[in-house]
């Protein structure tokens, strides 16, 4: 099973069978057009979303439906993997990482989008709920609020040894945790609001008791972003561009 998945309550034992459920509900948006192809996304009441790029080089990746927002520059490493400068209010360059963006294979051939705005969350792969900050930092050494992007720090240091992806370590703050059910599958999971290197969202596989507020919630994840409400003139500007709204 991929664990991303398992975090947005899409437990399938194959990416291939989250598609193919998804593709019978007869449910799927066009996204948008790239290369002769298409954008595909399904989108699931509980903000689970699944991607779909339909033209080569082929992808599926999953999404989700963000409560945060935050402003970001944004840059295409490739068709789906997205290097973004996370901005505070007066431009300064909070942290960076590396997401899988959901309009990502609109924006693959354009220039780097400045002042994007952004949802992003995680999709926890091997997470650690602690009670409280003095909690965690008694049991790892370390203060809450890290995030660390290896994607991200590949592509400033510009290496080539490795490939970039979204993966991320972090740490961070629960504001608000709430049980979604995935209407598609059934399947309960747990999504939370957290305050870390920047406000995110963070998606985690179930369990019966949810993260408390100011509990810490540390571990491995996932990035996953898509553009809130495009602001450039670049290949995802405005409403009549081709990454869409909503």
């Amino acid at each position: 099973m991929s664990t991303d998945l398992k975090s947005i309550g899409l437990g399938f034992d194959r990416w291939q069978d989250a598609v193919e459920a998804a593709i019978a509900t007869n449910q799927l948006a066009v996204i948008g057009e790239i290369r002769g192809g298409q954008l595909i996304q399904f989108a699931d009441v509980s903000g689970a979303q699944i991607n779909i790029l339909a033209v080569e080089p082929f992808a599926t990746f999953a999404g989700f439906e963000a409560i945060t927002q935050t402003f970001a520059h944004v840059s295409m490493v490739n068709d789906v993997l997205a290097f973004c400068e996370i901005l505070d209010p007066a431009g300064n360059v909070l942290t960076s990482i590396t997401c899988n963006l959901a309009q990502g294979p609109l924006l693959a051939e354009e220039p780097t989008q400045q002042w994007q705005q952004i949802g992003v969350t995680a999709l926890a792969l091997n997470t650690t709920t602690y009670d409280s900050a003095d909690a965690y930092q008694a049991a790892t050494g370390e203060v809450e609020g890290q995030l660390v992007s290896e994607g991200a720090q590949l592509v400033i240091s510009g290496s080539g040894g490795a490939v970039p992806d979204a993966a991320i370590s972090f740490s961070a703050r629960v504001l608000e945790a709430e049980h979604r059910t995935n209407q598609l599958t059934g399947q309960r999971f747990i999504h939370a609001v957290v305050d870390g290197a920047f406000p995110f969202d963070v998606c985690l596989p179930d369990v019966s008791e949810l993260p408390a507020r100011d509990a810490i919630i540390a571990g491995t994840a996932l990035l996953t972003a898509s553009v809130l409400s495009p602001v450039s003139g670049g290949g995802c500007g405005g409403c009549g561009g081709s990454c869409g709204c909503g």
